[in-house]
């Protein structure tokens, strides 16, 4: 059996020291791209790898961060992902996904396995607004960066957008359309995503002197495509004994994907968009630009919020003789397509 390549042993290949083969595999900007380069090129070519686990027992410490997402097929959070794995590469370390299926015992479970590997901060899209059973678990051994905003402890470290201000900018287009009966849709209310989006719209339709009316559904309530759908052929079932005048002429959603639930009961019931009803959704997924769909919605700066949340959990992770919280709120964009019309 040959012997072990050792941080040592490229060293010497590279000419060059032992300190800077290991800058070069923590992703240190102290070293020079080219000898970065070469180091890591030699590394492959000699198949040398690093020990982590013996790396992280040394230390107590490993180059690695955690993400609790509450599920991966939701189409905002890869994005988010992408955002937060290129920063955190620059930056030297690896991201440990975890998906915690939208249940509190997952996220628990995932939170002390990642405390077993030793990850240096975490990042969390929580499930509820209310984290104690967080907070229980870690004990302030490390840093924590919630995803979405304030949750249950005004110490706590966060990144958002400002969902208030993106569903005035919703309303306010739409009143400024003509449009008077403007109704929301919302999934999954309980969240704090989407009480700050209600909040919002309740405040821009008062704000305008129109009553606010909000179809909302909490986690016992399907969600999505599939809540905006059924909420839709509720309002909007042409078997219904209600007037035509009596329903909105706009729809707002809490969600692009509820918004793509209500097209798709729209077009079974022959309803057009935007010519018999305007809709503007929430998030600009991949979707919202289709050709079939080019749905106007309130876009987030899903990349940013991920590359945001990295350097803010790194400041979180540096030392500090007195605790301090780090904190971001990114605006939101309106993106106007066509499924919007005057009247």
């Amino acid at each position: 059996m040959g012997m072990s390549v050792t941080i040592k042993t490229i060293a010497q290949k590279a000419g060059v020291s032992a300190a800077a083969v290991s800058k070069a595999l923590n992703g240190s900007p102290d070293i020079g791209a080219a000898t970065r380069e070469k180091i890591l090129s030699l590394c492959a070519e000699l198949g040398y790898t690093r020990n982590q686990a013996a790396r992280s027992l040394v230390t107590n410490r490993s180059s690695t961060l955690g993400l609790l997402i509450p599920d991966i097929s939701t189409p905002i959070y890869p994005e988010i992902f992408k955002g937060l794995d290129a920063q955190a590469k620059k930056r030297g370390y690896r991201i440990f996904l975890c998906d915690t299926n939208r249940t509190i015992s997952m996220e628990e479970d995932y939170v002390r396995i990642l405390l077993e590997q030793r990850v240096q901060g975490i990042v969390i899209a929580p499930v509820s607004n209310d984290v104690s059973h967080i907070q229980r678990i870690v004990r302030g051994r490390v840093p924590i960066l919630y995803i979405g905003g304030k949750v249950n402890d005004e110490m706590e470290n966060y990144v958002a957008t400002d969902n208030q201000m993106g569903s005035r900018l919703a309303i306010s287009h739409l009143v400024d359309l003509g449009h008077r009966r403007i109704a929301m849709i919302c999934d999954n209310y309980g969240t704090k995503t989407k009480k700050d989006r209600i909040a919002g719209y309740r405040a821009e339709m008062t704000a305008k002197g129109l009553d606010p009316w909000i179809v909302a559904g909490g986690s016992d309530h399907p969600e999505g495509m599939e809540y905006g759908y059924r909420m839709f052929r509720n309002l909007f079932d042409l078997s219904a004994s209600e007037a035509k005048a009596a329903r909105p002429s706009a729809i707002y959603t809490s969600s692009d994907m509820v918004a793509l639930g209500v097209m798709k009961a729209a077009a079974e019931l022959g309803v057009k968009i935007p010519q018999d009803i305007s809709l503007v959704g929430y998030d600009d997924i991949m979707f919202a630009s289709l050709p079939t769909v080019m749905l106007t919605t309130v876009a987030q700066p899903r990349f940013e919020l991920g590359r945001l949340a990295i350097d803010l959990l790194c400041k979180a992770m540096e030392p500090s003789p007195q605790v301090e919280t780090h904190r971001a709120t990114l605006e939101p964009k309106l993106i106007l397509r066509s499924t919007t019309r005057k009247i």
